[in-house]
């Protein structure tokens, strides 16, 4: 049986009947208004229609194709307008910019549906026997530019990997589960969960990720307090190269040289395709509860989180919002009965009491999930330490409200996109004693950047994913376009954000990968020793670059071909009115 779960829409976020509802968050709009002085009303820019999407001419390699067809079923083959749109891009800002404009210069040639590893094998092997271009896909949710192709010269073919989304094997005495690479978050866990397990791996794309998408960038979950980052998960891997299949053993540990299950984890489709992974699950939690805290200020939480980080009481998730982000949190609340905008009231009226100035206040929202007990005695050691910082728990009702919408957020940025106005993020990770000085140089680099194009700016920021040394800082910002110079605004911004991370001793990402939106800083982050390191392994297992290149390998002027992706300039140059 073919599985073919749906793709999302090819103008946005999530499936195609699925939008944000404004009714359900009354409040939103009208505090995006007033934040970014928007006077006019919400109404939608008209969506380009697909058949008027500009393509570039597909490129055919007829001995490519016909060794392809000799090997896979004609189902497997697209070439469709819908399948070279949809594939043409992730979901970064500069990604739906375009399409919405009816730009997809970075569309493959030709879509390819694997649907076991010897698919994939001969895929890559005629793709390097005839010079092509493959471009693993998993949901299309990458936000950093993973996905696009960089090259006009050879045929590109994006390999979608969903077909291969099985759980192979579950060892319970061993808690390990080998899992094929295209397995959808919902998937995934719905098979696990069945045999009383959970990788615990629950990013904000979950509903829209693969494994292999989540090993490829070094994806984060919410919970990774608890079950660590993606590349904590993994025990071993299968990776199919041009150059044959890279596997390593299922053991816990070992000492066996350079650790080449990490050569393969973060490596963005450069090297080959993930196939399949042996994972570290947990048993299925017995319970979970997510209560919800307000600190006085920014800093009083950050050593509550710290201090839970020494005392090794953590919860599986912390989230620590800053004050604009708390308010931002706020107006997406759903609507409340006249009962609890009473309550509300009173509540505001004992914090003010209690020395709270609601416009620095932040909010903390932490889970604790499995045994009840360890539940229980978790959320009771963790509250007394927030307490201990000023925290005033707010109840579990907070928590049950971030759960029912924790995947929507992105939701927000098509229907701002709709009203011309620019959304986007910018991610870090850095040690404690630098977190705060990372976030006021980047807070400070985003507003002036929006302020250089004359609208105001609004930026916030959460603190979540903690570790033993530091946690990461994720940075939300958003503004007014300046209509006709949208991608230069965008990119002024941007830039001065990441720059920010690199001035200030963070890094270039802590989970949405380089891409091509971080590439120009990998030098600085890595060293130019490191660059020629991954360069080097590359050579040896694509010695014909045939895997997703312009990824990993900054050119020696970064930031001239940074800053040409997207511009109207290069769609127009690139584009031309096509049909498949």
């Amino acid at each position: 049986m073919i599985y073919s779960p749906r793709h999302m829409k090819w103008w946005g976020w999530g499936n195609v009947d699925t939008t944000f509802d404004c009714d359900a968050h009354p409040s939103f709009w009208p505090y995006a208004k007033s934040q970014l002085g928007i006077e006019r009303e919400a109404h939608p820019i008209p969506l380009v229609p697909l058949d008027s999407v500009r393509l570039p001419e597909p490129i055919i390699n007829h001995r490519f194709l016909a060794e392809l067809r000799s090997t896979m079923h004609g189902h497997q083959i697209c070439d469709s307008r819908h399948e070279r749109v949809v594939h043409a891009y992730g979901k970064g800002f500069r990604d739906l910019f375009r399409l919405r404009r009816g730009s997809a210069e970075g569309a493959p040639d030709l879509v390819l549906y694997p649907e076991n590893e010897n698919d994939v094998l001969a895929a890559l092997r005629a793709a390097a026997d005839h010079d092509v271009v493959v471009i693993p896909f998993g949901g299309g949710s990458n936000i950093a530019g993973c996905l696009e192709r960089m090259e006009t010269h050879r045929m590109a073919v994006s390999l979608d990997m969903r077909r291969m989304r099985r759980v192979l094997a579950v060892d319970s005495e061993s808690f390990t589960a080998r899992v094929e690479a295209g397995v959808f978050g919902p998937d995934l866990e719905e098979q696990l969960n069945a045999l009383g397990m959970t990788l615990g791996h629950f990013p904000d794309s979950f509903l829209h990720s693969t494994l292999g998408g989540w090993i490829a960038t070094r994806s984060a979950g919410m919970q990774s307090d608890k079950y660590g980052k993606i590349e904590d998960m993994v025990v071993a891997l299968r990776l199919v190269t041009p150059e044959g299949v890279l596997a390593t053993r299922s053991v816990p540990k070992s000492s066996n040289g350079i650790d080449v299950n990490h050569l393969c984890i973060g490596s963005e489709g450069t090297l080959g395709v993930i196939t399949e992974a042996t994972m570290r699950v947990h048993p299925r939690p017995e319970s979970r509860l997510v209560p919800a805290y307000l600190f006085r200020d920014f800093e009083g939480g950050l050593q509550a989180m710290r201090e839970c980080v020494r005392r090794e009481c953590m919860p599986s998730m912390v989230r620590l919002n800053d004050p604009d982000k708390t308010t931002l949190s706020l107006a997406f609340k759903p609507p409340s009965s006249q009962i609890s905008q009473a309550v509300n009231k009173i509540f505001k009226g004992y914090l003010r009491a209690k020395g709270f100035d609601l416009r620095r206040s932040c909010l903390m929202l932490a889970a604790f999930e499995g045994r009840n007990g360890d539940v229980a005695r978790g959320s009771r050691e963790v509250g007394a330490i927030y307490r201990r910082f000023g925290g005033i728990s707010l109840g579990a009702s907070a928590g049950k409200s971030f759960e029912s919408t924790k995947y929507d957020f992105p939701h927000i940025r098509d229907y701002l996109l709709e009203r011309a106005v620019t959304t986007d993020v910018s991610e870090t990770s850095t040690v404690w004693s630098n977190i705060l000085p990372v976030y006021q140089a980047a807070i400070r680099a985003i507003r002036t950047g929006v302020l250089e194009s004359g609208v105001p700016p609004w930026a916030g920021c959460h603190i979540s994913h903690t570790y033993h040394c530091g946690a990461s800082l994720y940075f939300t910002f958003g503004f007014m376009q300046e209509l006709g110079h949208e991608m230069e605004q965008y990119l002024k911004v941007k830039r001065a954000a990441q720059q920010s991370f690199m001035d200030h001793g963070a890094t270039l990402s802590h989970h949405h990968a380089v891409g091509t939106e971080h590439l120009p800083w990998l030098t600085a982050d890595i060293s130019p020793l490191g660059v020629r390191a991954v360069g080097a392994i590359k050579q040896s297992l694509d010695p014909g670059n045939n895997m997703n290149p312009g990824r990993l390998r900054p050119s020696s002027d970064p930031f001239t071909e940074w800053s040409r992706i997207g511009s109207l300039s290069s769609v127009n140059a690139k584009t031309k009115a096509t049909c498949s």
